[in-house]
């Protein structure tokens, strides 16, 4: 009988500790998303298959994330912080085991940063931003009251030049992009001085100059930049781009209808990728402005939501982590929504929790397990929690 009632208030104690509007934002953007890959990739459905691969590997990275999700949401965040040479050492190594042992998939031939797991491709700078976010808010945490001072900075710019290097020596520009608009976000969550940020924009300006003038960007990647001013001299840099401008512009406000998309059938040329980098295309299309828009605005939501959380920590580390997991999911939608309009160049970044691919839908919903240990743990006393009793 006491086991009994101490199983039905244990688990009354664990309920009033999730975060369920997270949860709910989270799986509502997934369950948005499988539905724009099915459609994307409904077009290869072939010998009766009802789904594709793609959405194969997409659902079960979202059932295994939902578990382990779960299981660091059950795990103070403080141990995890301070397990942090654990958590860089294993990323980086896995990092460095890509540099060697690293496959390019059909959809990206240009960059060996997967690693073939058959039942889907694990891309480990989607882990290894996790790692940073563990790492580089425990370092400015420990800096916190030195946070001004020039050597701490300094040390600060080491830090984000190991992840950095990595996922460029891996052939990953897109990711380094990401790490650097989460170094500096975190930054400034932190409460840097704004004159390091002016310093920064400058050497950022000074170094691309210098790099585009001795020839360190080049090639494909010199092209995609150029091509955003003279799109009409690089027509076959451009088509994935152009025909995603297509793509929205005949979808109106309210879309052509679920399945019934031109270019996402590929009656005319079609969206490569579109179930990947491309995806807010398909909604914008098939669901019109309507469409694409309810999918970014699940998405701000959710990044509001967890700034909230970020708020309401218990301390300066789950503050950091919250903000740094925030700002992940600001810039992958900034960079991949800027990328669909043609604002940017073309740097394979993906939309979170819309587009296929296992690895970024996985260490995505790890990264909200620590959102959710920060949220239980902020919100009680540790004695009254019963998995830490």
């Amino acid at each position: 009988m006491k086991n009994s009632i101490a199983k039905r208030q244990s688990f009354t104690e664990f309920l009033k500790g999730s975060d369920f509007l997270t949860l709910l934002l989270a799986l509502l953007a997934s369950a948005y998303g499988l539905a724009l890959v099915y459609s994307a990739t409904y077009k290869n459905l072939t010998d009766g298959r009802l789904i594709s691969s793609d959405v194969r590997s997409m659902f079960v990275s979202i059932a295994m994330g939902l578990i382990i999700a779960v299981i660091v949401s059950n795990i103070d965040y403080e141990i995890i912080s301070k397990l942090w040479p654990l958590v860089a050492a294993g990323c980086v190594g896995l990092m460095v085991f890509t540099f060697f042992f690293g496959v390019a998939p059909p959809s990206r031939p240009d960059a060996k940063s997967w690693l073939d797991l058959k039942v889907f491709y694990f891309q480990p700078s989607e882990l290894l931003k996790v790692g940073f976010i563990i790492s580089f808010s425990y370092h400015l945490d420990m800096v916190r009251d030195k946070i001004n001072e020039l050597k701490t900075v300094i040390l600060l710019l080491i830090h984000i030049a190991v992840p950095v290097g990595l996922v460029m020596m891996t052939g990953d520009a897109g990711s380094a992009l990401i790490f650097m608009i989460m170094f500096i976000g975190m930054l400034f969550f932190a409460r840097v001085h704004w004159g390091y940020f002016v310093a920064g924009i400058c050497a950022v300006l000074v170094g691309f100059v210098v790099a585009w003038r001795v020839g360190l960007i080049n090639g494909l990647q010199r092209q995609r930049i150029v091509a955003l001013f003279y799109p009409d001299r690089f027509e076959d840099v451009m088509y994935q781009q152009e025909h995603g401008k297509i793509a929205f512009g005949s979808g109106g406000w309210f879309g052509q209808g679920y399945l019934h998309g031109d270019m996402t059938q590929a009656k005319v040329g079609g969206v490569p990728a579109n179930e990947n980098d491309m995806v807010l295309t398909v909604a914008g299309e098939e669901l019109g402005f309507i469409g694409a828009m309810a999918a970014v605005l699940i998405l701000g939501l959710l990044i509001l939501r967890v700034l909230h959380n970020a708020a309401a920590a218990r301390d300066n580390v789950g503050y950091l982590m919250c903000s740094g997991i925030a700002v992940m999911l600001f810039a992958q939608v900034l960079v991949n929504v800027g990328m669909e309009l043609e604002l940017l160049p073309c740097i394979g970044i993906t939309l979170p929790l819309f587009s296929a691919g296992g690895s970024s839908s996985l260490c995505i919903y790890l990264s909200l397990g620590l959102a959710f240990s920060i949220y239980r743990f902020s919100r009680a006393p540790k004695e009254t929690l019963f998995y830490t009793r």
